[in-house]
């Protein structure tokens, strides 16, 4: 009975243990606020929006709308992004290559036509395109434009590049094509497999 009692004590030890670890933890979260509901945080692969600190867990919803219940001292002891921590503002960033006989002008304004006749995006900090890189063969255009949060950058990314290759095509402006893959190599019809190797 005293090895059975020991046994529990110890057991017991261990999951208060745990249960005053989060506590802790989640004392330091309300107190230094390195999170706080509403952030957008990445911790092990799970990524979300901060919906709920208790004082034992944290409650993370995930974008199939699912919610995470994660240790409080999971925060504390391992590595956490909060992406709207410091700048809350989402970053678009669009990348095209074209032919090098393009009219550069001319594609740079398709592209700032577009983002500034999307409503998401902001005017402060102000877009920009540019001309990333050239080489032998094509032009490298790069667009950067920011948006109220990093939630709606894919959506503002997605509608930004419907309308630039929609007005590119109006003008009959082409993407740089990439060149054809080799065939690769086939066995005649008919013909005898290779022999196997000797031995």
């Amino acid at each position: 009975m005293a090895w059975i009692v020991s046994a529990l004590s110890v057991g017991i030890g261990f999951g208060l243990q745990a249960v005053v670890q989060n506590f802790v933890s989640g004392v330091i979260l309300v107190a230094e606020r390195p999170i706080k509901v509403g952030d957008w945080v990445s911790l092990d692969g799970v990524e979300g929006n901060v919906r709920k600190i208790s004082a034992r867990a944290t409650e993370i919803e995930m974008f199939d709308r699912s919610t995470m219940i994660v240790p409080n001292s999971e925060f504390i002891t391992k590595k956490v992004r909060n992406v709207t921590m410091a700048n809350p503002l989402g970053v678009v960033t669009l990348k095209f290559n074209m032919p090098l006989d393009v009219n550069a002008q001319a594609v740079r304004e398709i592209m700032m036509d577009a983002i500034r006749a999307q409503p998401a995006v902001l005017g402060d900090p102000a877009p920009s395109v540019t001309l990333e890189a050239f080489s032998e063969a094509a032009l490298t255009f790069s667009a950067t434009c920011y948006v109220i949060s990093p939630r709606h950058a894919g959506k503002v990314r997605s509608e930004l590049m419907f309308e630039i290759l929609g007005a590119l095509r109006k003008r009959d402006i082409k993407l740089h094509s990439l060149p054809p893959a080799e065939p690769a190599a086939s066995v005649p019809t008919g013909a005898a497999a290779p022999a196997p190797p000797a031995g």
